[in-house]
């Protein structure tokens, strides 16, 4: 079998509460919990989830930017869980981001030239000079802006022209994994999907991995390969991405779908009717997790058990795995589809 390009195992990220003076110190605040995924070369990995689900912190562990509680993170079987300082240069070179907003990301009194070939000098010791600009130039080209841009400043560019600098930034060095944190987020929906096909693009042609997060599943199923929902610092369903899609095995997963807009006005109908059997309700705080289920005060379908104790990880019918006790509880499902069993439920209380 062949070993992945990343391993992520049982990932736990935990902040410490900060207490007022002469206040005894909170509870800390339970980010990620027990995380799993692996990403293989040339594939792409989503992460969906609401905001606050935890999608950032594993970026951020990811990245060596945050420290971590408990499990590991291996790149091509090496553990870089704690990368040391003289191996740093080189895990940064392996694993590089694009992140959320291309216009505080990027320096603002700096040049296209000097924002994209000041890493290709650090990693690749090319200096200032024509081979360094002819290397920028053909980073442009990739990305589908001309050389007029070489000696343009972030402020004169718009937003998607900066995130095709911020991509074009991040593929300076050559890396094996890109982490796109919310990469598209803050774009127009036009200019989100010139962006999205531009990195399906670029991976067929530098066979890069993608870690592609967002928090919308549509566009994480339209980008990636596999993909993983997160709740609460859970992940609580992962496999396919058209078969999540398609049929998925958690409610949280059910709900997200649900709430994408559809053009056919009776599907759309029957969504909206499914968004209200959902329970409106804030998620726990990651604070103080409860003994069961996170989901468990929205989840229209929620049991006893799914109040007393947090569901196991179950294999789903897609090949990857979901946490839910509707799989092993109740209806047992063993694994399968949730809709045709929420779709149930919801059409004897609100005619879906």
């Amino acid at each position: 079998m062949t070993q992945p390009l990343l391993s992520v195992e049982h990932l736990a990220v935990h902040f410490a509460g900060r207490g007022r003076l002469f206040s005894p110190d909170p509870p800390p605040v339970k980010a990620v919990n027990d995380v799993s995924f692996t990403i293989d070369s040339q594939r792409t990995f989503g992460l969906v989830g609401e905001s606050g689900s935890g999608k950032s912190t594993v970026a951020r562990a990811i990245l060596q930017l945050v420290d971590i509680h408990d499990g590991s993170i291996h790149l091509d079987g090496d553990d870089v869980t704690r990368v040391a300082r003289s191996a740093e240069l080189g895990f940064r070179k392996r694993v590089q981001a694009v992140l959320q907003d291309p216009f505080s990301s990027l320096n603002q009194v700096h040049t296209t030239e000097t924002i994209i070939g000041d890493p290709i000098t650090r990693h690749l010791a090319i200096k200032a000079g024509d081979e360094r600009r002819e290397r920028v130039a053909d980073l442009l080209d990739l990305v589908g802006l001309g050389h007029e841009f070489l000696d343009r400043y972030p402020y004169e560019m718009s937003g998607g022209q900066r995130q095709r600098i911020s991509i074009a930034r991040a593929l300076a060095v050559e890396p094996d994994l890109v982490i796109a944190d919310e990469a598209t987020s803050a774009l127009d929906v036009s200019i989100q999907s010139q962006v999205i096909n531009l990195l399906r693009e670029i991976q067929r042609e530098r066979d890069v991995a993608f870690l592609f997060i967002a928090h919308d599943l549509e566009v994480v199923s339209h980008m990636s390969h596999d993909v993983g929902v997160m709740y609460l610092g859970y992940l609580v369903e992962r496999g396919p991405s058209d078969d999540v899609y398609a049929q998925p095995t958690h409610p949280y997963t059910e709900m997200l779908i649900a709430s994408i807009p559809f053009p056919e006005p009776g599907e759309q109908a029957k969504r909206r009717g499914l968004r209200q059997t959902f329970k409106v309700a804030e998620p726990p705080s990651p604070a103080n997790l409860p003994p069961g289920c996170p989901f468990e005060n929205r989840c229209p379908v929620a049991m006893d058990i799914c109040r007393e104790e947090m569901p196991a990880v179950t294999q789903a019918h897609h090949g990857g795995e979901a946490r839910c006790h509707l799989h092993t509880s109740g209806p047992e499902l063993g694994g399968g589809s949730v809709v045709e069993f929420i779709r149930s439920e919801a059409r004897g209380n609100v005619g879906v």
